[in-house]
């Protein structure tokens, strides 16, 4: 196994298996589960018993099965699943966490065994430099440098896991340089002659921490934090460089008859899930599944279609759903499409043409999109309601309407202005009433004339939107069954409130990407009570006269996307309040006049003096064919060079993995440029 702990290889030798044994926790043997949770990894191991039969394996947590795969376990007992030659996960591969438990089960017998998820994880590694003594040791090589240096590995448990033992926990740092026969050819091999160097909580005769006088370490476990420190002790710089740069482990394994039963194994900065290459992705990698019913409605002689629906379940530990997209598809030439994206889980889909038919369509969106999804079809206007139960209300089907003769018209229309820039209107009922239609209609030039709103009677108000503020309208009530609507309908007269632009607010910042503005700025107050702001445009202005580019924003952050690198745009914000609107003041500690650019990041800056090695990591916003440039000092595109024309991946990362580069000044800054015009300056760390 990669990274495997030879100290604690199980033997399957040692234990008969009855063949229709309900197993439990821990594995009785001669089979064992390795768990390796970082990886999203299982190995089944020993179970020589079920040699070329199928097996399931399944990870639970509570009572949801949250990862499942199947393959056939071969001639030594031995299956794997998402490793390089084993089995993948079905569907999704699970994140694995502490306290999941791994079940296997066999398609020629009733027999299964399961092992619990261990709670210890690492979570940092860190070295206290090594102090150079000037000690000469007669025989050591010329290249030896002796002193001290110390490497903790810390990391988490859960005091009170059931299954947690002192006795049976093991931190390792693997390093195969550490081997005296894999040395590197003019390297000090140290003084440790050992791949894998372990501490144990609970030292015995046979597995000692350290060697005397060669290495020294110790481990604690603190059940009052839940921490575990280990520490390593080391006399040469060679040792303490390969401890430090090894790999790190926690391995714990479950209290029972035999030794490293239910191990698991905790690897520090392994990359967790998703799949290996060709397996399903991890949770935060799947798109999300959308739902498959939902209400449908749409009131009679209406041009709009309500649809609600329930949130369906989701994969464990899978991103949030934060989003739908609903279409109505159809028309009388099927052509049209009319859409809305929504953060909840009910939504009208307005605009559609009365009496059509319309095939519903729903995605989802948690940071992906899901395919499309059909939900059914509606006819517009049909005052009818399909479908399952949904997350919202969408009416129910009105009652069968067999009027004969056409209603009486509704009395004592009133109308009156509300302070969200719209009208409330009520009436009297009429009798013989299906529905009442409510509408205004204005002389003002220019002004909006609202959709005709329809209510089922015994309703008698109706508030109507999508006026223009400030402007005089009249209201029309008309009561409308089967067998036709008033002759005349009554009216009321009303003059909206006022529009008044925003009150006044500041621009805050403006940062540069690549491509792209970024802008933050406080919100704006409404004008007054009748003028809510209404949202916000973020314009980007080039200072070579090209053509401005303009977004819009609800919220007090944006980001105008589609500029050209290197070119000075200027960046204003305004609030509006339907077509009022406020240009948001630029402070004097504010610069909005900026250049985007490319952007780089350092993610990992080593240097180690005796072998002029550079270890350099990080990102670029540009990744078509762009490349970063590295050089010593602390002006951006001069200097000595590290290493110039490193490609950027699809993925935006770069890397540098260099020897005998050039020697770091003390003052250890380096710079990074890319072709695309980003530029940074940072400090390396040295590991001497």
């Amino acid at each position: 196994m990669a990274g495997g702990l030879a100290a604690v290889t199980v033997t399957s030798a040692a234990v008969t298996l009855a063949s229709s044994a309900q197993a439990g926790t821990p594995p009785t043997g001669p089979g064992n589960i390795e768990i390796f949770n970082k990886r999203s990894m299982v190995a089944l191991e020993g179970y020589v018993a079920q040699a070329g039969q199928e097996a399931t394996v399944e990870v639970i947590r509570g009572t949801e099965t949250i990862g499942i795969g199947r393959g056939t376990v071969d001639e030594t007992g031995f299956l794997e699943f998402n490793h390089p030659g084993g089995e993948c996960w079905i569907g999704v591969t699970p994140t694995i966490k502490p306290g999941d438990e791994v079940k296997v089960s066999f398609s020629g017998e009733a027999f299964t065994d399961s092992a619990i998820t261990a709670s210890p994880t690492v979570t940092a590694v860190e070295g206290s430099g090594f102090t150079p003594s000037g000690e000469v040791v007669p025989g050591d090589p010329e290249n030896r440098v002796r002193g001290t240096g110390t490497v903790a590995i810390r990391g988490t448990y859960d005091p009170g896991d059931p299954w947690w033992d002192p006795a049976r926990f093991v931190i390792e740092t693997v390093n195969p340089e550490n081997d005296d026969d894999k040395t590197p050819p003019g390297e000090d091999p140290g003084l440790s002659d050992n791949r894998a160097m372990g501490i144990t909580l609970v030292p015995d005769a046979e597995h000692p921490n350290g060697e005397p006088g060669l290495w020294d370490a110790s481990a604690t476990a603190d059940p009052a934090t839940g921490e575990i420190v280990g520490t390593y002790t080391l006399y040469t710089e060679a040792d303490y460089d390969r401890v430090l740069e090894g790999d790190h482990v926690f391995a714990a394994w479950m209290a029972g008859e035999e030794p490293a039963l239910g191990l698991t194994q905790n690897e520090f900065e392994e990359i967790p899930g998703p799949g290996m290459g060709g397996c399903p992705p991890s949770p935060d990698g799947q798109v999300p599944t959308a739902p498959t019913t939902a209400q449908l409605s749409s009131v009679a002689d209406s041009t709009s279609v309500t649809v609600a629906w329930e949130t369906p379940t989701q994969p464990a530990d899978a991103p949030e759903v934060t989003g739908y997209r609903v279409a109505a598809v159809g028309g009388t030439h099927a052509e049209q499409e009319v859409a809305e994206r929504t953060g909840g889980t009910t939504v009208s889909l307005d605009g559609l043409e009365a009496g059509a038919q319309y095939e519903i369509k729903i995605e989802a969106f948690n940071g992906q999109w899901s395919a499309q999804q059909s939900l059914g079809t509606i006819t517009v206007g049909s005052g009818t309601s399909t479908g399952g139960t949904g997350g919202g209300s969408g009416g129910e089907t009105p009652p069968p309407d067999n009027s004969t003769q056409a209603p009486a018209a509704p009395t004592d229309v009133t109308a009156t202005a509300n302070d969200s820039g719209g009208v409330d209107v009520s009436w009297t009922a009429a009798d013989g009433a299906a529905s009442y239609e409510v509408s205004a209609t204005t002389d003002a030039a220019g002004a909006a004339t609202p959709v005709t709103t329809t209510v089922q009677a015994p309703a008698t108000t109706a508030a109507l939107s999508g006026l223009t503020a400030g402007t005089s309208y009249t209201v029309s009530v008309t009561a409308v069954n089967a067998a036709g609507s008033t002759a005349a309908a009554e009216t009321a007269s009303v003059t909206t409130n006022a529009a008044a632009a925003p009150a006044a607010f500041n621009l805050t910042r403006v940062i540069p990407g690549h491509e792209q503005i970024t802008a933050e700025w406080t919100a704006a107050q409404p004008g007054n009570a009748a003028s809510p702001v209404t949202g916000y445009d973020l314009t980007a202005t080039p200072a070579d006269g090209g053509v401005a580019v303009t977004t819009s924003a609800t919220g007090t952050t944006g980001t105008v996307a589609g500029l050209r690198n290197g070119v000075e745009y200027t960046v204003s914000v305004t609030a509006k309040s339907g077509t009022a609107a406020t240009t948001g003041t630029v402070p004097a500690s504010v610069d909005n006049t900026v250049a985007p650019n490319d952007v780089v990041t350092v993610t990992r800056a080593q240097y180690r003096a005796d072998k002029r090695e550079y270890k350099i990591q990080g990102t670029a916003q540009d990744t078509t064919a762009n490349r970063v440039h590295l050089r010593i000092g602390d002006v951006a595109g001069s200097g000595t060079t590290i290493q110039l024309n490193v490609p950027v991946a699809a993925d935006g990362t770069w890397s540098v993995d260099l020897r005998n580069g050039p020697a770091l000044p003390r003052n250890n800054r380096f710079n990074v440029v890319s072709d695309s015009g980003a530029s940074l300056v940072t400090v390396m760390t040295r590991s001497r």
